[in-house]
This record gives structure tokens, C-alpha cells and sequence, in this order.
């Protein structure tokens, strides 16, 4: 039961980071959303083990501080294109979910959402993708590799 309620807090904690501010009315709405997609995304049918409570507390705060990082940089990518300094090369992308949970797909295709520039669109189980539309597609290896590093070095450790 203690590691569903941090899953809780940490999914409520990117999802506050994603608004911007913090109410009671946003904390609650957050609490909400992140209890639905727990119970709905059953990881536990899943072979995967999840790394212990300790590694994944020590782990959310470069965890956090790298998708702050990440949604900054991409904010600047966007606007360097909205703004004319570089062309958009907008296109759809197939990314392999490798060794990713349900739940760490769904914080992957949180995390790419918030940032601007790129949405998940699907999740293909069957076929083991999951399809993003990237509003600069211009180098879709530096895309894949770069989410593949994210989840390798910070995601891992919280979210498997």
C-alpha cells in the first residue's frame, strides 16, 4: 500500500508541475487523476520489479530536476521555430517502450506531453511502440535516443 501511495504523490507532484501553481482545488484534481490512472494501469501482472522505496525516493529528485530541465529546453526548441530561426519538420514517430511498465509508459508519455513540441498519440502493446507526433522531426534518432537516455539515467530508478 506505501508504494501506491508514492506512486500517488509523485504523479500528482508532475502533474502540479505541469500547472504551474499549486491550490487545494489543483492538489485534489491532481490526487484524483493520479488514483484513476494507478488503478487503471494494473502493473502488477508485470514481470518487471520495481526498485526499492529508498532508490526511488533518492531517485525523484534528479528525476524531477531533469524533466524541469527537459521541458525548458524544448519550450526554447519550439520557440526558436515559432519565432522563424529554424525550420518545423512536424511528423509522427514510433518509439520503442522497451523494458517500460504501464505506468512507466504513461509518466514517459506524460513527461514528453508536458514539454512542448511533441504528444503521445498511442500506445501499440502488440507491437511493443508507442507513437509520438514531434513538431521538429528533423533527426527522429536524436528523439528515440534521447527519451531511451531519459528513462535510463532518471526514469528507471522512480518509474520503471
Amino acid at each position: 500500500m506505501s508504494l501506491f501511495i508514492l506512486r500517488l504523490v509523485l504523479l500528482c507532484g508532475i502533474y502540479l508541475l505541469a500547472l504551474g501553481r499549486v491550490s487545494l482545488g489543483d492538489v485534489l484534481v491532481g490526487l484524483i487523476i493520479s488514483a484513476t490512472l494507478l488503478l487503471l494501469l494494473d502493473h502488477r501482472s508485470q514481470p518487471v520489479q520495481d526498485p526499492p522505496l529508498g532508490r526511488r525516493l533518492i531517485g525523484f529528485v534528479p528525476f524531477f530536476l531533469a524533466a524541469f530541465l527537459d521541458v525548458v529546453l524544448r519550450t526554447w526548441d519550439v520557440a526558436m521555430i515559432v519565432l522563424g530561426r529554424r525550420p518545423a519538420a512536424p511528423d509522427y514517430l514510433e518509439v520503442p517502450i522497451g523494458p517500460r511498465t504501464r505506468i512507466g509508459v504513461a509518466v514517459t508519455g506524460l513527461l514528453v506531453t508536458l514539454a512542448p513540441g511533441s504528444v503521445l498519440v498511442d500506445v501499440d502493446w502488440e507491437r511493443g511502440t508507442m507513437l509520438f507526433h514531434v513538431f521538429d522531426a528533423s533527426e527522429p534518432d536524436a528523439f528515440r535516443a534521447s527519451l531511451a537516455r531519459f528513462y535510463e539515467r532518471y526514469q528507471r530508478w522512480v518509474f520503471p
